[in-house]
């Protein structure tokens, strides 16, 4: 019984851990998305000048090139995050699966010396009945004859 106990301990571990990592990576997920509303803010807010020179539009339309290029690192960041959220939802399932079988071991184990124990207790009482009736019984012969 022992050992079910620990397996379960460490499969909800498992379990736990892997919540926390869900957890984080949904934390990052949701920093690079934030990051990118910043960058298309960002974005927005550069406008080409209405007055000046070729030089000013030249300097606003690099401007807008390197806000898109950040914006395209960003959304390859973006999708790695979340292959990184889907596995580890993947393994937070199958960590839950693995606690979920553990417990379900563990308490099968337990029913099972339960009802052992219940059947051990059952033959002692019987024994004892037994062995009181026999007595009553000889003691009341003895005492007749």
């Amino acid at each position: 019984m022992k050992n079910y106990k620990a397996l379960t301990k460490l499969r909800k571990q498992q379990f736990e851990r892997a919540e926390q990592d869900l957890a984080i990576a949904n934390a990052r997920l949701n920093r690079l998305r934030e990051e990118k509303e910043r960058l298309r803010a960002d974005m927005r807010a550069v406008e080409p000048p209405k007055e000046g020179s070729g030089l000013q539009m030249g300097a606003v339309v690099a401007q807008k090139r390197t806000i898109q290029q950040a914006l395209d690192a960003l959304q390859y960041r973006i999708d790695a995050a979340e292959a990184d959220k889907r596995e580890k939802e993947k393994l937070l399932k199958d960590a839950h699966i693995a606690w979920e079988q553990a417990k379900s071991i563990e308490s099968q184990i337990l029913s099972v010396l339960m009802a052992k124990q219940k059947r051990e207790t059952q033959n002692r009482l019987d024994e004892i009945a037994s062995q009181q009736f026999w007595r009553e019984r000889n003691g009341e012969r003895k005492g007749g004859i």
